[in-house]
């Protein structure tokens, strides 16, 4: 008994081992984003390959890199799927990558073996949808979206292997969450029981929470605003957030029921108008958007290139 005993022990301490040995280093404290006028947005990362994806707000295009060795190449292309705009995204469990529209009002769902569309909706006709911002998968059984214009949340089934159509899962108020001008509901985390949904307002730097089953609305209080709040990303009870304009990344040590908050100091250095951020290994592998220097009438200075998506230690 004691000798087979041993042997379950060996067996375990080696399962371990290997599983620790299989973890993809991240190799490089920056990667290349290939175009002059990229302007990446979201990010999503598969663990398995040591693989991320990020798109673009400039032409549409989605590219994967490979943390190892840096390569960048195209993995779907904007122009050939009528996609102009790229804002956050997330693998489901059939490692699918569902893709935020921005701008277009619209979401994707892309197939990462080959780069092809395997649906996409236009949530601009369904349901007047303003900026498809952020998105999450709660229990690889629904995935939510923002919208940082219109005051709804849409969700769609992600268990499909053909998904039907996107719901307008929540509509709410300024009594419930206020909207102003410019960017309000952006980032969105779910929690690990899959019972709550956090969502950062970017204008006013408050947090929300929503009950995934009753749809209940509560702000969540903070020793200090958290504006220019963008991408997310929840670790038990600690919710990191990517601040934009800031230029840094800010924890918040919630408490155990995500009623309230304390926001500690930001890390990160040398971000440009950072977006989104997906975590590998010790790292968070963050987008150095600068959508701040997108041209437009009013704005002519020219980003810093190369663009890059850059691998913060996390604190």
């Amino acid at each position: 008994m004691v000798n087979k005993l041993i042997a379950l022990a060996l067996v375990i301490t080696c399962a371990l081992a290997c599983q620790k040995h299989d973890i993809i280093k991240v190799k490089q404290d920056h990667y290349v984003i290939p175009g002059d006028t990229f302007f990446p947005e979201g990010i999503a990362y598969n663990e398995k390959t040591g693989i991320f994806y990020t798109g673009s707000t400039f032409t549409g295009d989605i590219v994967k890199v490979n943390v190892k060795t840096g390569d960048a190449a195209l993995l779907s292309s904007g122009e050939g799927s009528g996609r102009t705009f790229c804002t956050g995204m997330k693998l489901d469990a059939k490692k699918r990558l569902w893709v935020c529209g921005g701008s277009q009002g619209r979401v994707h769902l892309i197939n990462t073996n080959d780069g092809s569309v395997i649906k996409s909706w236009d949530l601009r006709a369904l349901y007047n949808a303003g900026f498809v911002n952020d998105c999450i998968i709660a229990d690889n059984t629904y995935v939510y979206f923002t919208d940082s214009q219109m005051q709804k949340i849409y969700r769609a089934d992600v268990r499909p292997d053909q998904p039907g159509n996107i719901e307008e899962w929540l509509t709410f108020t300024n009594q419930q969450i206020p909207y102003a001008g410019g960017t309000n509901a952006n980032g969105i985390e779910v929690t690990p029981d899959g019972k709550y949904l956090l969502v950062v307002i970017s204008n006013s730097g408050t947090l929300y929470r929503i009950n995934t089953s009753t749809k209940e609305i509560s702000q969540v209080p903070l020793n200090m605003p958290i504006n220019s709040g963008d991408g997310l990303w929840l670790e038990k009870n600690k919710l990191y957030v990517s601040r934009n304009a800031i230029g840094k990344i800010f924890p918040i040590v919630l408490n155990a029921d995500y009623t309230a908050g304390t926001v500690g100091d930001g890390f990160g250095e040398n971000l440009l108008f950072n977006t989104t951020m997906a975590k590998a290994d010790k790292y968070f592998l963050v987008v150095n958007g600068q959508l701040n220097r997108r041209p437009s009438p009013t704005q002519t200075i020219p980003p810093v290139l190369p663009f890059k998506v850059s691998r913060v230690l996390i604190p």
